[in-house]
């Protein structure tokens, strides 16, 4: 196994851990009714934590799958330096997306995040992703 995949497959098994971890919260949020933490809105909370718990399992899902492929992970040698910020690129949008939809999901349902910055935020999101997925699509054809 190459050091991609071993690289890809352990940040999978992170990703698994964290939504593990989150869906644990979700299930004691939800059977102490929130009486341990402060959140403006505790009946939502388990909901909030529960989503963002199953997008992080989906995510360790769809990395583990990528990495099942070998030709999603050839490099070109070649263009080495070019791989390398590509790939590094990748990863920390990726994470950055999947943060910031976190942090907004656990807002939203802990109480702390209104209708219209939540909207505001969420339309950022999409916007930087559909970018991200036309850019590909771009690339891929004229590359």
């Amino acid at each position: 196994m190459n050091k991609t995949k071993k690289m890809l497959r352990k940040m999978a098994l992170l990703l698994a851990c964290g939504g593990g971890l989150l869906i644990a919260a979700a299930i004691v949020f939800f059977l102490t009714k929130g009486r341990f933490a402060g959140f403006p809105r505790p009946d939502l909370a388990p909901v909030g934590f529960a989503i963002a718990g199953v997008i992080y399992v989906i995510g360790a899902a769809s990395v583990y799958l990528v990495t099942q492929d070998h030709s999603a992970l050839t490099e070109e040698h070649d263009e080495r330096a070019k791989t390398i910020e590509a790939k590094s690129g990748m990863i920390g949008f990726g994470v950055q997306t999947l943060l910031l939809f976190t942090g907004i999901i656990l807002l939203i349902f802990t109480g702390y995040l209104n209708v219209v910055s939540a909207f505001c935020l969420l339309a950022v999101l999409i916007v930087s992703v559909l970018v991200f997925v036309g850019a590909r699509i771009y690339f891929n054809s004229v590359l």
